[in-house]
Parts: structure tokens; C-alpha cells; sequence
């Protein structure tokens, strides 16, 4: 089976990257084994939340060119301003039209509550978040819901009070009728039933006397899981107040929100997902361009060879499974066997505190302003080959609160050029193996320009190149 596009990978990234080549006219093909990280995260598109020193940052659009100026080599750096804009643009209008709407702009981060009581910027939230805002004046009250071990919001109430001292913030114990009773309940159980108008009539009646006349609540995540918009409003305007959600442990029911609505895009446009199969990478080992030929799927005992005229790796990085470590001191990406960033000395991945800044978040696979992976020297490896979102060396997408905002912005990238690939006439098909782990005399260490990490914070080690 050939394609103009396949893109492995089916999280936030390979199914943006895989809507927008489906709806310019691209046949495209989003491939993976698994569902992406959606279900896991918040829902929301960090774009930059944190400064050097982990402040929370106000603005994006302020901050982010002292940040790329900064960072020479940081994704947003190659990937450009403009791609993150129209992106995001592309991505907010996708949600817009499936009745599921992001809000929010780059000009302000929203600063909303977390379970644990945190407060966390993010830049485009659900609209059922919104009314969380912190910054707003109006007292906060948070639901506590009987058999939910999901959402503590005693806990949630103590610690955002501990920052908030212009309104109080208060817990109230609300009734839930027919929740499982031979198990826990689970968001996606609850999320279900708030789907259903009729449920949701009845457990109002019961919360208007509970809640004494609440001006805003907050329920953990679980409004509705297919008609979130229309639940949230039909509770709030039931109930006599503004109601949002606080996003909770896995799994997330927005994430999952948000991956049903990139799913139907890319299937309206006529785009394919398949899911399950392991993948390895297919080259052309005899064109005198090196290119990729495509991927081969395997599941179920057998393998099937899919062609492609541009491939885009959209893994991720440590936790997708774009970047493996089976044994200390090595790392490899897991397609194509690319060139990738890392320390060979394990104890450098890691800080010395649990929530500071690991060195491994920066890890990843080097990539040109197109982002095609770069071999040892800067040079691109495969013209037809893109590396997006997590699988990309040189950032800390955790600790800036970047991640949505990489995975939108590289995908544009590389979509947005869409450049004619010409199909080459020497159809010789090699299977790319894994290669095994370089001995100590094949690390290369880069040239001060080619680094990929913040320049005041790089080590040679740290940014040494390993193929």
C-alpha cells in the first residue's frame, strides 16, 4: 500500500501533522502501536509556562523570543514563531468545528488548579476549564464526590489556599447516584453519565441544596466524555453557577476529548489509522539521495509493508517509546535507528532531585528547520524523512511547559513546506536493523553550533552524538 503520508506516532503530534496533510489532499496513512500520550496529559496546549528560574510566565507571546534567543537550538527555535502560530491557529479551528473548543490565546497563559492544589499556566484550555482560573476573585468551591478516589479535594482546597488569599476556597460533599458499586468508579464511568441529560437533571436537583449557593465549583474532569460543552453548560445553568473541571489522574478524559476530535478530522479528510502494529523503518540503501521508502507494520504473525512518499516520526520520546534504553549508558531511537543526543554516562541523565531538571528530557534526535534529522556532522540524513513533537533533542518539555506547543508547532513544520517528492526510479528496498550499541571510539562530539540544549547549561558529554 503507498501513501503521500505516513506518520508514526498517534499522539498529539502524528495526529495533527497526519489531520493537516489529510485535509490539504495528502493520502495519508497515521501509524502506531499504541494511542499516544492524549489519555495521560491534561487536555490542555502548553505552549511556555515557565521561565529559567521556574516561574510561572504570564505571557507567551512576550517571553517566547527572549526564550528562542536563548535557545538556538530548542525546537521552537528551528521550528519558527510562524509555524507555532498558524498551527495553533489550525489546531483551535479543528476544534472549534467539532463542537470541542480550545481557549485561549498567546498573548496570556491561563493560570488553572491542578488535583494536588498546584497552580499551573497553560496557554489554550477546554472551555470547561476556564472558570478555574485563579486569578479571579470569585470564592472557589471544590466537589468531593463519594467512592471517587481520583480527585482529593480536601487536599486541592488546603494547597491552593496556601496561595490564594483574596477569596476562600471551600470542599463540599455532593451525592452520586448510580455509580458502579462492585468496583470504583473510574472518570471515564462518571464521564459517560454526565453525557446523559437525564442524569445530570437528577444529581442537580440533589447538588443545589449541597452546594448553599456556590458561586463557581469545581468537579475533577469528568464531565461528559462526547458531549462535554453541552454537560458543562446544561450543569451550570441547572445549578446557578459557573462550573470547570480540574484535570486528574489517568486517564484523562479531556486528553481523551481531544484525541477523539484529532481521530475524526484525520478520518473526515480521509486519513487512516491503524493501530497495534509494531513498526520498523524502510530505506533505500541505492538512491543517490538517501531516502526512506516507508515503514513495515507487524502484528498478528505477519508484516505489511506500507510506501510512502514523505515519512514523519511522531514517537515521542522516553515514555512513547520514540527513544529506548535497554541497557545504562545507551540510548537509541526505535524506527529508523537515527542519531540522537544523549550522556553515556547514566548518572548524568538525571538530577538530584526528583522534580528538578533531568538532563534525559533533552535527549532526542537532532533536526534542520524542515525538521529532517541531522547525522553526526548537521547533515540531513533522509530528505523525506521529519522528526516532530517529543522525539526532537533540546528541550525540557516538561520543566518550560512546552510540550503541547512543540508537538503542534514542529508538526506544522513539517507538513507546512509540502514539497513535491519525486518518486525515485530505483525501487531497491533495504529493512533498516537496530544497530547494536557504538563502541566508546564511534562517539562524536559535536561542534559548539550544533548543540542542542541551552548553550549556558550544555556539557560536551551531555550533547556527544552516539550512531
Amino acid at each position: 500500500m503507498r501513501y503521500d503520508v505516513i506518520v508514526v506516532g498517534a499522539g498529539l503530534a502524528g495526529l495533527f501533522a497526519g489531520s493537516l496533510a489529510a485535509q490539504r489532499g495528502a493520502k495519508t496513512l497515521v501509524v502506531a502501536r499504541g494511542i499516544g500520550a492524549m489519555p495521560v496529559g491534561t487536555g490542555c496546549i502548553d505552549v511556555l509556562g515557565y521561565d529559567a528560574k521556574g516561574e510561572r510566565i504570564t505571557s507567551p507571546t512576550t517571553a517566547l523570543p527572549k526564550f528562542i534567543k536563548a535557545n538556538r537550538k530548542h525546537p521552537y527555535a528551528l521550528a519558527g514563531l510562524n509555524a507555532l502560530e498558524n498551527g495553533l491557529t489550525a489546531l483551535k479551528s479543528m476544534c472549534d468545528s467539532a463542537g470541542y473548543p480550545l481557549v485561549g490565546d498567546l498573548s496570556a497563559n491561563h493560570w488553572l488548579p491542578t488535583a494536588v492544589g498546584s497552580i499551573r499556566p497553560t496557554c489554550f484550555a477546554p472551555e470547561s476549564f476556564i472558570a478555574g482560573e485563579v486569578r479571579r476573585a470569585e470564592p472557589m468551591t471544590l466537589a468531593a464526590l463519594p467512592g471517587f478516589r481520583d480527585f482529593y479535594p480536601h487536599l486541592a482546597m488546603s494547597n491552593l489556599q496556601s496561595q490564594i488569599t483574596n477569596y476562600p476556597i471551600t470542599a463540599a460533599s455532593l451525592s452520586l447516584p448510580d455509580r458502579p458499586t462492585h468496583r470504583e468508579a473510574y472518570a471515564t464511568d462518571l464521564a459517560r453519565l454526565f453525557d446523559d441529560a437525564n442524569y445530570r437533571a437528577k444529581v442537580t436537583k440533589a447538588w443545589k441544596g449541597e452546594l448553599n449557593g456556590a458561586a463557581r465549583v469545581g468537579f475533577p474532569a469528568i464531565l461528559g466524555l462526547a458531549h462535554n460543552p453541552a454537560a458543562r453548560r446544561d450543569l451550570a445553568e441547572r445549578l446557578g453557577a459557573e462550573v470547570f473541571e480540574i484535570p486528574i489522574l489517568p486517564p484523562s478524559v479531556p486528553g481523551m476529548r481531544l484525541f477523539n476530535v484529532l481521530r475524526e478530522v484525520l478520518q473526515e479528510a480521509g486519513g487512516k489509522l491503524i493501530l497495534g502494529p509494531e513498526i520498523t523503518g524502510r530505506v533505500d540503501g541505492r538512491a543517490l539521495t538517501p531516502r526512506v521508502l516507508g515503514v513495515t507494520g507487524h502484528a498478528a504473525g505477519k508484516s505489511t509493508i506500507y510506501e510512502a512518499d514523505r515519512v514523519i516520526l511522531a514517537t515521542g520520546g522516553f515514555l512513547g517509546g520514540g527513544l529506548i534504553s535497554e541497557r545504562a549508558g545507551v540510548a537509541a531511537e526505535s524506527i529508523f535507528d537515527l542519531p540522537i543526543t544523549y550522556s553515556s554516562q547514566p548518572e548524568s541523565w538525571f538530577a538530584p532531585r526528583l522534580f528538578g531538571a533531568h538532563p534525559f528530557a533533552r535527549f532526542g534526535v537532532r533536526v534542520d528547520d524542515l525538521m529532517r534529522p541531522l547525522d553526526a556532522h548537521g547533515e540531513v540524513m533522509y530528505e523525506n524523512l521529519h522528526a516532530v513533537g517529543g522525539l526532537v533533542a533540546g528541550a525540557d518539555r516538561l520543566g518550560e511547559g512546552s510540550r503541547e506547543g512543540i508537538d503542534v508547532a514542529t508538526a506544522w513544520r513539517a507538513i507546512a513546506p509540502a514539497p513535491p517528492s519525486a518518486r525515485p526510479d530505483d525501487k531497491t528496498t533495504i529493512a533498516r536493523k537496530r544497530r547494536k550499541a557504538p563502541p566508546e571510539e564511534s562517539r562524536l562530539s559535536p561542534s559548539p553550533d550544533s548543540i542542542a540544549s541551552t548553550d549556558a547549561e550544555t556539557t560536551d558529554d551531555t550533547n556527544s552524538i552516539h550512531i
